[in-house]
């Protein structure tokens, strides 16, 4: 090393001594001493420096000038055991920008009384939030053994996000400085803004002097944590706010909570009325205006009129039976060879609705089929006419009533060898995504013809199910394969859903040809289930040839509308009550009937009307017979019908929603064979028809099933109708949607 080159080394040596780099200005120290010794050796041609150096040549073999000295070492860190600081490191709650808080460490000497002092130099604030940390420490204080300091440290955030910083202690003596580290995390305050379900609510038609009810909701929309909403007033203005009236006191709502605000329209002038509802809150938003508007008209004025569409959906709908909406707001579709498809559905705009299948339900379908005599019988399908969904939203349960497939007799009289006591009573229920089936009851009568279990409803914790005929005017005939009726066909059953709880309740059977198959296999009539005394399924309503639909109205009310006879399919019991067989008989009308426990419809059963009816010697009926279903009466005449309808009528449901000025509400709605939709309206006791009329003509090809929509429910106003033959879902919707 020449003379210029120590000077420039010392004085690199100086500057980084001078600056607390000591470390570093060691390290230089040491390789200039080895790399002096090494320039030695090379030198005096010595053999005891170690490992050689390696001088470097350039191509032409001349010498370079420069050394290449392998080093090796060790580097040691000084610190100063007895310093300690608890906590070691600051993590604050979640802090609104523009708020502070603080917390502390502690210092502490924790050495030995003969501990020299520890002397803290600078202190250093340092990170990517220094400007949002602040500490009550900037160093320079002695700590004597035993001492402890306490430091505070402030957290005042300016900006949302995670947030980090870090004190630096520089100790003299130390190699390293300590530090303490600074977490935390930000965001903006919290604000509460009032919100409303509807920005116009839009009241349609109402009556003169009669009134008319809305509701709009109110909703603290903060997240949880943000501040409360106090809603002091609403106030009514506007050029009809007479007319106008609401149910509101003042009120304060959680972030979360929602009020329902109830508003009636009701005047004695008609014309259109319009208001402006302002509601005055502390939230964060400003008050809120909601319109007010309606047109009321004089009783008896209302016109009602309803449009026509079909569902726009890819899922092909093969023979539609029966469908309803569920409490989680989707369509469920039954088809009649046992699968139930679930739609969702959106309403595109008018008479623009589009359904897509979240899933196709195959647990009915996949149930096994029986022959009469009770074996197997392997048809991959079943025959599902009626359901009926409840439950809740994120639960639903659908019960549902199958049986055999096949379908023989007419004209021919074939025996087709179906189970007649295939009716199963089942019960669908969803859990998560998964469906579960529980078989309710077991044996229910089906009959050679197309009269099976059809439409049921759940009241309380009793399911009334319709259990159709096996014969046209009471006894049996070739047309329905000559098989009677049984104790338990021809009727509206109530089924004690309590009694059977969770199990399966295989219907009692008289002792058949082949017990070992029951409840399956009714041998015509020798095996076929009993009318018990005391069991959980019993008669509600009787003479009942074929009653599809069963409709459990607001006001407590039961109503069916069953199937009249043909011409030649058969005739009415003899005078003694035998069930001999006729193949006469007459047409008669479709009947609608207000039901209850004990009604009788008119159609004969001789087997629960005379026990000297016996299969194989024996009676199906526990208790006592009852002469009065011995006796035909015919539809419309004499057997309590409220009117009758001349084209087979099936479908049948209430209209609860208050569209046209409530004018509809409590009306029933049937749907015909005759592509009509039936409107009828009942008296305020709804024992007499006031008026029936056609709803809506000329719709599909074999309407069969219908369902309504009431105010809460997702389409009000709407009628939801399914056709067994034209493959489509058709939806009637009101001009006042």
């Amino acid at each position: 090393m020449t003379n210029e080159q120590k000077d420039l080394f010392l004085m690199v040596v100086s500057f980084l001594f001078r600056f607390r780099n000591a470390l570093f200005a060691s390290i230089l120290v040491m390789l200039a001493s080895l790399s002096m010794s090494m320039s030695v050796a090379q030198e005096t041609g010595g053999d005891d420096a170690g490992t050689p150096a390696e001088m470097t040549e350039d191509g032409a073999g001349n010498g370079s000038g420069r050394i290449l000295v392998p080093l090796s070492g060790t580097a040691t860190v000084n610190r100063i055991s007895d310093l300690a600081v608890t906590p070691n490191q600051i993590v604050t709650e979640l802090l609104e920008v523009g708020k502070s808080t603080t917390s502390t460490f502690t210092l502490i000497h924790g050495g030995s009384p003969e501990s020299p002092a520890i002397q803290i130099e600078e202190a250093v604030l340092f990170g990517k939030s220094v400007g949002e940390f602040s500490a009550s420490f900037n160093g320079f204080e002695t700590l004597n053994p035993g001492d402890t300091m306490e430091v505070t440290v402030t957290f005042a955030p300016l900006t949302p996000g995670d947030k980090a910083a870090g004190l630096r202690l520089n100790i003299a003596g130390a190699t390293t400085p300590y530090v303490v580290l600074f977490n935390g995390s930000a965001r903006y305050p919290l604000t509460s803004d009032l919100g409303s379900s509807d920005a116009k609510v839009t009241f349609g038609q109402a009556i003169q002097d009669s009134s008319a009810e809305k509701h709009f909701i109110l909703t603290n929309q903060g997240e949880s944590g943000a501040p409360v909403i106090n809603v002091s007033a609403i106030q009514l203005s506007g050029t009809n706010a007479d007319a106008f009236t609401l149910d509101f006191t003042p009120v304060t709502l959680n972030p979360g909570e929602t009020l329902d605000v109830k508003v009636d329209l009701q005047t004695g002038t008609t014309g259109f009325k319009s208001a402006r509802a302002e509601v005055f809150h502390d939230g964060n938003n400003g008050s809120l205006e909601i319109d007010l508007e309606g047109n009321v008209v004089a009783p008896g004025s209302v016109p009602v009129n309803f449009s026509t569409s079909t569902l726009n959906t890819s899922q092909l709908i093969t023979r539609g039976t029966s469908l309803q909406f569920g409490p989680d707001g989707k369509l469920y579709v039954a088809e009649m060879d046992g699968l139930i498809h679930v739609f969702a559905i959106t309403r595109n705009g008018k008479d623009n609705y589009s359904g897509t299948v979240l899933e196709s339900i195959d647990l009915i379908k996949n149930v096994p089929n029986h022959n009469d005599d009770g074996t197997r019988d392997y048809a991959s399908k079943r025959l599902l006419t009626g359901i009926h969904v409840t439950g809740t939203a994120a639960a639903p349960v659908i019960y549902a009533a199958s049986s055999d497939p096949r379908q023989a007799a007419g004209p021919s009289g074939n025996d087709s060898n179906l189970d007649t006591n295939s009716g199963i009573l089942h019960k669908l229920s969803k859990t998560g995504s998964a469906w579960s089936k529980q078989d309710l009851v077991r044996g229910l009568p089906r009959s050679e013809e197309n009269h099976v279990s059809n439409g049921l409803v759940k009241v309380g914790n009793k399911i009334y199910l319709n259990v159709g005929g096996h014969t046209n005017m009471g006894v049996p005939s070739n047309n329905f394969a000559e098989l009677p009726e049984y104790a338990l066909s021809a009727a509206t059953l109530v089924i004690d859903l309590a009694a059977i709880g969770n199990t399966t309740y295989d219907l009692p059977t008289l002792n058949g040809p082949a017990d070992q198959y029951d409840p399956f296999g009714g041998h015509d009539g020798l095996n076929q289930a009993k009318l018990t005394l005391n069991g959980p399924v019993q008669i509600f309503a009787s003479g009942l040839r074929n009653a599809f639909d069963i409709v459990y109205t607001q006001s407590g009310r039961f109503y069916v509308w069953d199937n009249g006879p043909n011409t030649g399919w058969g005739g009415k019991p003899d005078a003694n009550c035998t069930d001999a067989i006729n193949n006469g008989g007459d047409r008669h009308n479709d009947g609608l009937h207000l039901i209850s426990q004990g009604y009788y419809a008119g159609h004969p059963n001789p087997t629960r009307g005379n026990k000297a009816n016996t299969f194989g010697g024996q009676t199906p009926i526990e208790g006592p017979a009852n002469p009065e279903e011995c006796i035909y009466k015919t539809p419309g005449v004499d057997d309590g019908a409220l009117t009758v309808n001349a084209p087979s009528t099936n479908g049948l449901d209430e209209y609860t929603a208050s569209n046209f000025a409530g004018s509809m509400q409590g009306d029933l709605i049937a749907a015909a064979f005759n592509k009509n939709i039936f409107r009828v309206q009942l008296n305020s006791t709804g024992t007499q028809v006031i008026s029936k009329s056609i709803l809506k003509a000329n719709l599909g090809t074999t309407p069969l099933d219908v369902t309504t929509q009431g105010d809460s429910d997702v389409f009000p106003g709407t009628i939801w109708i399914s056709d067994n033959i034209a493959k489509v879902i058709t939806i009637l919707e009101p001009s006042d949607y």
